[in-house]
């Protein structure tokens, strides 16, 4: 289904590429090949911890920091991951609400 064809693909998913967008799948298997879940949930933890303390650059190492700009990053396309996957869901929802009411008409 080409998501890209209905929405301009930088304004939308600037993190994305097209092979992302085909398969967001990919970025799923990317933020767990940068880190397991119990680390993506550590890290969370030490990025809320250190923005509401206001402590991160006091406390954190310089690759702690690295890690968290990483995670964000993950995230970000993550969320952007999701975003076509959901929009893929709802079209095709739509498309077969609009197929069975098609069928009950001619029934």
């Amino acid at each position: 289904m080409p998501l890209q064809d209905d929405l301009p693909r930088k304004k939308h998913f600037p993190q994305l590429n097209e092979q992302e967008i085909a398969n967001p799948y990919l970025v799923i298997d990317e933020l767990f090949d940068f880190a397991h879940l119990p680390d993506v949930r550590e890290l969370l933890w030490e990025w809320l911890k250190t923005t509401v303390t206001g402590s991160y650059h006091k406390t954190l190492s310089h690759n702690e920091r690295y890690a968290m700009i990483i995670l964000y990053e993950k995230i970000e396309k993550l969320v952007e991951a999701v975003h076509v996957l959901h929009e893929r869901d709802r079209k095709s929802k739509k498309n077969t609400r609009q197929a069975s009411k098609g069928r009950k008409k001619y029934s």
